[in-house]
C-alpha cells in the first residue's frame, strides 16, 4: 500500500510513465514488488532531499517580497525554469528575452561576471547554505541597474555536482543611490573637517599671539608712573584680554574636540608631581579667597603612570577652578585614589570636593553639555563660556572614563572623573626612606581637619607616629608637657595662619624655650612673603607650602635632619695634598672605571662614594651631603641624564620649603662620547660640566677647579630672584637690576617660554629658504629678547646673524654654524628659564 502511494506521488513529481523502465518497475510495485522501483528511483528520491533542504534554507535566509525576482536554474540545460519577474525588474517584457542562463549573464556587468562565477564556484566547493553579492545588470533603458543576488544550490546529481540553482534577485539601486550621497557627504565632512582643524591651528596661533602682546604690554604700562583714571582703564583692559583669551582658548579647545583633532599622548609621567603642579597653579586664588586648598594621594596610586600628563593637568585646572570660583568659604579637597586596576593598565579615580553653593538636582545632567551653566547668572557673576565642563567630558572619554557628579544645593558639589591609564613597572623605584624616621614623633598643629588628615598620613607612611590638635591652647599644653616630662616631641608642624597662641605666636614660644623640637611652618601662598623673613629671625630653617605632598614632607624631614649634622665624617679624613678638599659623589657601573677614577681623585685629596647607577645615585644624594656629583652617563636601572633630572626636581623642591639660602649641587658629566649633541643634552637636564672618558687628570682636575665654594654667588635663596647664573650663559640678577620688578621679569619669560619654539622655527625656515630679509628680522628679534635677560653669549650669536644679512652677498655656511651655536646656547638657557618662572611661581 506505501508504495502504491509512493508510486503515485513520485509518477506525479517526474511524470515517470513518460518512461519504459520507469512504467516497469511501477507495474511490478502495484503487484507487490517494489524493490526494482525503488533501486531506479532512489537518484531521484536523493534528489527530492536535496531539493527541499535547499528550499528550507532558502526559505531561512530571505523572505522573498513582492518586489523581487526569484529563478530556478536548471544547470543541465541551461534554461531558467521557474521565472518570476527577473525580467520585468530591468524594464523587460515577458516574451522580450530568452529564459536562458546565458540570456542572464550577457546582462550582467563584465566586471561582476567573474566575481559572480568565484562566489558561485565557493559555494559549491564549500557547501555552504548559500552564497551572496551585489551585481550591475543592464536594463531596458541600456543603464545598469544594482541588484543583491543570493543563491543556493536545490540539487546535485550522484557525483555531487550542482544541477539546479535558486536566485533571488532584488533591486538595491535606491540604497546604492543612498550609500553614493553618504560617502559623498562624509568625503565633504572629512574634507571640512580638514579645513577646519588648519583654520583652529591658524587661529590659534593668531588669536593668542595679538593678545599675549595685549596683556604683556599692558602689564609694561602698568608699571610706569600713571594717574588712578588711566591705571584703572589698564587694569580692565587687561582684565578683558585675559577674560576674552580664556574664551578663545576653551572655543578653540571645544572645536578642536569636536572636529576630532584632539589626541590622547601615552607617556609615562609621575603622577603625584603632575597633580601638585595643577592644583598649585591655583593655590594664590583659594589662599586669596581664605580657602584651604587639600590635596589626598592615596597609598595605593603608583609613582608613574602611562597616559596623558597634559589633559590630565588640564581636567584638574578645569574641575578646582571652578571648585574655588563657586566656593566662598570652606575649603576644596583633591583626592586621587586607584579604583580598579588589570594586567597592565589601571584606572585612576579623581575626586574634587568643594563646600560651595551645590547644584540643584535639576541642573546636575545639563552642566556637562557644551555653553551651559547651573545657573544664568553665573556667567554674570563668574564669568566663563559654559564649555569647561564640556570639555572635561570629551577628555574623559578620550581617555577612556567617566565624569560625574554629585551635589546638594547649598552644601557643596563633589566632581568625580576617572581615567584608564597604563602601569609602570619601574625597576629603577626609589623606596620611601621610612626606617631614617621610624619611631620619631611629631605633633600637627592644623585648623583643618582634611589638611590635618593628610599631613598625619604622610607622616606615618615614613614611620612617625602623629598626633593632631585644632585648637592652639591645647596644643601650647601638649607640647609644654612633653618637654616637661623630658619626651619632647622630634617634629612640630604648626600652621602660621592661626590665631595666638597658635601660629607665629607658637613659633616664637618654641624659640624662647630653646627650640627643643625642630618645626615645619605651613604656609599659604598668601601669607609667604610676609611671613619667611619673620621664620629667618625666629631659626625656622624650613617650611612647607600649602597644599602639602608626600614628596615635600620627604625632602622637608631629610632637610632637618641634616641641620647640624657633621656628616663629613662618612668620606674618611681628607688627604693633606689637597688645596681644596671636596666631597664627591661617582657614579659609575664598571668596577675598573670607578677603581681609576676613585684613584685619581684621591690623589687630589679629594673624598669619594661610591653608586653603582643612577638610582643608587638619587638615593645617596637624598641621604648624604655633596659637593659634587660625578655621573656616568650609560648605566642600568637609570641613566645619567634620567639620574640629573632627578636630583635637579628633588632640589627645586627643597629649593621650595627652605626658608634659608639652598645651594644646588655641581653635576659633573662623564662620558665616552664626545659628539656635541651629549653635551647639549646633559647642560639641558641640568647639569653644569662635561668631561670625556677616559679621564685625563688634567681635565678633570679643570672641571672641579669649577665647582664653587660654600657661600658663593651660585647660592639660591628662596626669596631671591632665582640665582641662576650658570655660567654666564644667563644673568638674571643683572636682568632684575636692570628691570627692577621681579614679577615684571617673571611675566616676561613666560611670554618668552610660550613662544620659545615658534621664534627659533621662524629664524630656521627663514634661513632654509635663504631669505635674507626675513633672516635679519628674525635674528634681530631673537637678539632683543636675549638681551632682556643678560643671555650674552646667546644673544652675540644672534648678533652674528642679523649682522650677516645685512651685505649684498651672505655666506650661508657660516651663518648655519651661528645657528647651530645659538640653538645650542638656546639648550642651556631655556631650563633655567624655566626654573626661575616655576620657583617664582610657588614663591
Amino acid at each position: 500500500m506505501k508504495s502504491s502511494l509512493l508510486a503515485r506521488q513520485l509518477q506525479s513529481l517526474f511524470g515517470g510513465e513518460k518512461d519504459e523502465g520507469f512504467r516497469l518497475a511501477l507495474a511490478q510495485a502495484r503487484n507487490g514488488n517494489s524493490a526494482p522501483l525503488l533501486a531506479q528511483l532512489e537518484p531521484l528520491i536523493e534528489q527530492v532531499d536535496s531539493a527541499y533542504a535547499a528550499y528550507v534554507n532558502l526559505n531561512q535566509w530571505t523572505t522573498v517580497l513582492s518586489g523581487d525576482a526569484l529563478m530556478d536554474w536548471n544547470l543541465l540545460t541551461g534554461a531558467i525554469d521557474v521565472k518570476r519577474g527577473w525580467k520585468e525588474m530591468l524594464g523587460y517584457d515577458k516574451t522580450e528575452l530568452g529564459d536562458s542562463v546565458v540570456q542572464w549573464q550577457q546582462l550582467l556587468h563584465p566586471e561582476d561576471a567573474r566575481r559572480f562565477q568565484e562566489a558561485l564556484a565557493v559555494h559549491v566547493e564549500r557547501r555552504d547554505r548559500w552564497f551572496e553579492l551585489e551585481c550591475r545588470l543592464r536594463g531596458k533603458d541600456g543603464g545598469w541597474r544594482w541588484c543583491l543576488m543570493r543563491g543556493a544550490v536545490a540539487a546535485r546529481d550522484a557525483a555531487g555536482q550542482p544541477v539546479r540553482l535558486l536566485l533571488l534577485q532584488r533591486d538595491i539601486a535606491s540604497f546604492k543611490r543612498t550609500q553614493a550621497e553618504l560617502i559623498e557627504a562624509r568625503d565633504l565632512a572629512e574634507s571640512a573637517s580638514q579645513a577646519r582643524g588648519t583654520f583652529l591651528a591658524n587661529m590659534s596661533h593668531e588669536i593668542r599671539t595679538p593678545m599675549n602682546g595685549i596683556i604683556g604690554m599692558t602689564e609694561l604700562a602698568l608699571d610706569t608712573d600713571l594717574d588712578a583714571e588711566q591705571r584703572h582703564y589698564l587694569r580692565t583692559v587687561k582684565s578683558s584680554a585675559e577674560s576674552l583669551l580664556g574664551i578663545v582658548n576653551d572655543v578653540l579647545d571645544f572645536s578642536k574636540i569636536e572636529a576630532g583633532k584632539m589626541d590622547i599622548e601615552a607617556v609615562a609621567f609621575p603622577v603625584e608631581e603632575v597633580i601638585f603642579e595643577a592644583v598649585r597653579v591655583l593655590a594664590v586664588d583659594a589662599h586669596s579667597k581664605g580657602l584651604e586648598l587639600v590635596v589626598d594621594v592615596a597609598p595605593g596610586v603608583p609613582e608613574r603612570l602611562v597616559g596623558d600628563p597634559t589633559r590630565l593637568r588640564q581636567l584638574l585646572l578645569n574641575l578646582v577652578g571652578n571648585a574655588i570660583k563657586f566656593t566662598e568659604r570652606g575649603e576644596v579637597c583633591v583626592r586621587v585614589e586607584i579604583e580598579t586596576g588589570a594586567a597592565g593598565d589601571v584606572l585612576l579615580h579623581v575626586t574634587v570636593r568643594d563646600t560651595g553653593m551645590g547644584i540643584p538636582l535639576s541642573k546636575q545632567q545639563a552642566i556637562f553639555a557644551a555653553f551651559t551653566q547651573a545657573d544664568a547668572s553665573t556667567t554674570r557673576r563668574f564669568g566663563g563660556t559654559g564649555l569647561g565642563l564640556a570639555i572635561c567630558t570629551k577628555l574623559v572619554q578620550l581617555m577612556q572614563g567617566q565624569i560625574w557628579l554629585e551635589s546638594e544645593e547649598g552644601k557643596g558639589s563633589c566632581f568625580h572623573f576617572t581615567a584608564r591609564m597604563g602601569y609602570v613597572d619601574d625597576a629603577g623605584e626609589q623606596p620611601d626612606a621610612e626606617e631614617s624616621f621610624t619611631g620619631r614623633r611629631a605633633l600637627v598643629v592644623e585648623k583643618n581637619a582634611g589638611a590635618a588628615l593628610c599631613l598625619q598620613t604622610m607622616l606615618e607612611r615614613q614611620g612617625i607616629k602623629t598626633a593632631v590638635l585644632a585648637e592652639p591652647a591645647q596644643a601650647v599644653t601638649a607640647i609644654d608637657m612633653n618637654r616637661t616630662l623630658d619626651q619632647a616631641f622630634d617634629y612640630l608642624l604648626v600652621d602660621v595662619d592661626m590665631p595666638a597662641p597658635g601660629g607665629m605666636a607658637l613659633i616664637e614660644s618654641w624659640r624662647q624655650a630653646g627650640q627643643h623640637e625642630r618645626v615645619l611652618a605651613l604656609l599659604t601662598t598668601d601669607n609667604q612673603r610676609r611671613e619667611i623673613g619673620r621664620l629667618r629671625e625666629l631659626g625656622v630653617q624650613v617650611h612647607l607650602m600649602k597644599p602639602v605632598g608626600r614628596g615635600d614632607i620627604s625632602a622637608a624631614l631629610m632637610l632637618l635632619e641634616q641641620q647640624g649634622r657633621e656628616r663629613q665624617s662618612d668620606f674618611g679624613p681628607a688627604q693633606p695634598e689637597a688645596s681644596r678638599s671636596l666631597r664627591i659623589l661617582l657614579v659609575d657601573d664598571n668596577p675598573v672605571n670607578q677603581e681609576v677614577a676613585r684613584r685619581l681623585l684621591q690623589k687630589q685629596g679629594h673624598r669619594i662614594k661610591i653608586a653603582n647607577h643612577g638610582g643608587e645615585a638619587v638615593d645617596m644624594f637624598e641621604q648624604g651631603s655633596f659637593d659634587v656629583i660625578l655621573l656616568d652617563m650609560q648605566m642600568p636601572v637609570m641613566g645619567g641624564v634620567e639620574a640629573a633630572e632627578a636630583i635637579r626636581a628633588r632640589e627645586l623642591r627643597r629649593s621650595w620649603v627652605v626658608s634659608r639660602e639652598f645651594q644646588p649641587i655641581y653635576i659633573i658629566a662623564m662620558s665616552a662620547n664626545a659628539q656635541g649633541s651629549d653635551r647639549e643634552q646633559c647642560l639641558a637636564a641640568g647639569m653644569n660640566d662635561y668631561v670625556v672618558k677616559p679621564l685625563i687628570l688634567d681635565e678633570l682636575h679643570a672641571a672641579l677647579a669649577k665647582v664653587p665654594a660654600a657661600g658663593d654667588g651660585n647660592w639660591v635663596s628662596a626669596s631671591s630672584v632665582g640665582g641662576v647664573l650658570a655660567d654666564g650663559c644667563l644673568d638674571l640678577p643683572g636682568a632684575l637690576a636692570n628691570l627692577g620688578d621681579v614679577d615684571l621679569l617673571v611675566t616676561m619669560a613666560s611670554m618668552f617660554l610660550e613662544d620659545w619654539q615658534n621664534y627659533i622655527d621662524k629664524l630656521a625656515r627663514a634661513l632654509h629658504a635663504r631669505d635674507a630679509a626675513n633672516s635679519r628680522l628674525h635674528a634681530h628679534t631673537l637678539k632683543g629678547l636675549l638681551a632682556m635677560f643678560n643671555a650674552e653669549v646667546a644673544r652675540a650669536h644672534a648678533l652674528m646673524i642679523e649682522g650677516a644679512m645685512t651685505g649684498e652677498s651672505q655666506d650661508w655656511d657660516e651663518v648655519g654654524h651661528e645657528f647651530s651655536a645659538l640653538q645650542s646656547e638656546m639648550a642651556r638657557i631655556r631650563p633655567q628659564l624655566m626654573r626661575f618662572v616655576e620657583k617664582r611661581s610657588v614663591d
